[in-house]
């Protein structure tokens, strides 16, 4: 683990507003040396630029920028109305689903501690209901993390219109566990199934969830501005969420969810600091000790993917293979506000970013600039075909649907993203979105003519093409 002690400040505060871009007399920047790849100035002076002219560009009025080599950055504003910096240190910010990752980190705590094998049955572990006997296989906790448990993702339901509308986990989930598929073959990013892991939680612990949380992980790790109900002494330093919106970035109203565990948490971007740091070093921040390596190591490691070629899931992360690096990661969207926490193990760096604007881009553009920056890509190999990929390319054409919609909501349920996959002349396929065509290299597994990213199809017992999958969550499901 090169990350040998607690990160050093490095903070950059900038003064961004909505309408104008900042003076350079703005800047107030902290930087001190870096053990490892990433020099601070420098570091300082590339994400300056890159989130100054991204922030700019999408209207978006206030960013957190923090990376994990022994630095921080904080930037921007959290508040249009009332002109307030960020701080790293005390700016709260809504993190949505990379809650999940905490929910994870609790699940695999509390197996390190010898309370169950991520392998049982959640079956013995509920009282007030059962996952249903739809299937002989039963859910594991293992299943839970790596969001396999084949249930369906009904929508809309998991949100309040209140705060006091917020029901329990077990009331919530009592009627909510519909079973589509057998656990452990199929990858569908579930919200249920990280919820009823909450649950989980709190029935094996016997504390409710953000208690074992707060007394497990948070304080253990001085998390203590990182929370679920934002106690009254903290609401000041919440940042405000925004949505741009006929030229003008209007408050963002709070989204309360029933899904706790998988949707809820706001944190400061230094605690975050202090999660990352904890999952780098394998479980230890400082002299504190939240897991045992080998509990920490299993978690990271890949425990499902849609295929041995693509990148799948740990307990918690969802991986990504870019520029020859091993990325474990999550996002978070909640209405105003946008996030996403990023790790490199073999590097011993991590970073979390968060803003205003939901659909925001800024994450996705600073997380390829700095793999770009510093990792730059090796170059791409073209694949080789395999035999007769011509004749098998029209096996392959259809309409395909993110499996996650809900698929007992009846015919006017909320319909996921689509993409079309088309068979060329060639041989070659095109998947909608995909800059380059992709070829068949080996049975049912697709390289783009480039040599970058891979695509994987999966047929039924009777040779029909029913699946397509890329990276960690994207799975498509044939729906024409």
């Amino acid at each position: 683990m090169r990350l040998t002690s607690v990160a050093l400040l490095l903070a950059l505060a900038r003064t961004v507003s909505a309408q104008a871009p900042p003076s350079p007399a703005a800047h107030k920047i902290s930087a001190a040396p870096l053990v490892g790849l990433v020099d601070a100035r420098e570091l300082a002076s590339f994400v300056d630029t890159l989130i100054t002219a991204q922030l700019a560009k999408e209207h978006i009025p206030g960013a957190v920028f923090l990376l994990v080599q022994n630095g921080k950055v904080g930037y921007g504003f959290g508040n249009i109305e009332r002109l307030k910096r960020v701080d790293p240190e005390t700016t709260i910010w809504r993190i949505g689903s990379i809650s999940k990752v905490f929910t994870a980190t609790a699940v695999v705590q509390l197996a390190d501690r010898g309370r169950y094998r991520l392998t049982d049955d959640v079956n013995r572990y509920l009282t007030r209901f059962k996952v249903p006997a739809t299937f002989p296989e039963p859910v594991t906790f293992e299943h839970l993390l790596t969001h396999t448990a084949g249930f369906d993702e009904i929508r809309p339901g998991t949100r309040a219109e209140t705060a006091a509308g917020v029901l329990s986990l077990g009331d919530f989930l009592a009627s909510k566990l519909i079973r589509l598929r057998p656990p452990g073959r199929t990858i569908s990013y579930s919200t249920y199934g990280v919820t009823l892991a909450g649950y989980l939680v709190e029935q094996v612990s016997g504390m409710d969830f953000e208690s074992y949380l707060t007394r497990n992980i948070w304080l253990p790790l001085g998390m203590t501005r990182t929370n679920i109900v934002v106690p009254d002494s903290l609401r000041a330093d919440l940042a405000q969420g925004y949505e741009y919106d006929n030229g003008a970035n209007k408050p963002a109203d709070w989204e309360w969810y029933h899904t706790t565990p998988a949707s809820s948490i706001n944190a400061t971007a230094a605690d975050m600091g202090r999660f990352i740091i904890a999952h780098l070093q394998n479980g230890q921040y400082g002299n504190t000790r939240i897991m045992s390596a080998n509990a920490a190591s299993d978690m990271h490691r890949q425990h499902m993917t849609s295929h041995p070629k693509l990148a799948g899931f740990t307990y918690g992360f969802y991986e990504e293979h870019t520029n020859g690096e091993r990325l474990l990661e999550h996002g978070g969207n909640v209405e105003g506000f946008s996030a996403q926490l990023t790790l490199i193990p073999a590097r011993g760096i991590g970073f979390f970013i968060a803003s205003q604007h939901e659909p925001a881009h800024l994450r996705d553009v600073v997380q390829a600039a700095l793999l770009d920056h510093y990792f730059p890509a090796p170059p791409p190999v073209p694949p080789t075909p395999m035999p007769g990929y011509r004749e098998r390319a029209p096996r392959f054409a259809g309409t395909y649907e993110l499996n996650q919609f809900c698929h007992t909501c009846g015919p006017d349920r909320r319909e996921y993203p689509r993409v079309e996959v088309k068979a060329n002349a060639d041989g070659t396929i095109s998947i909608t979105g995909n800059p380059q065509p992709l070829v068949e290299v080996s049975p049912l597994f697709f390289r783009r003519v480039d040599g970058t990213g891979g695509a994987a199809f999966r047929e039924d017992a009777s040779g029909r093409v029913t699946l397509l999958a890329g990276d960690s969550w994207i799975v498509f499901e044939r729906i024409k």
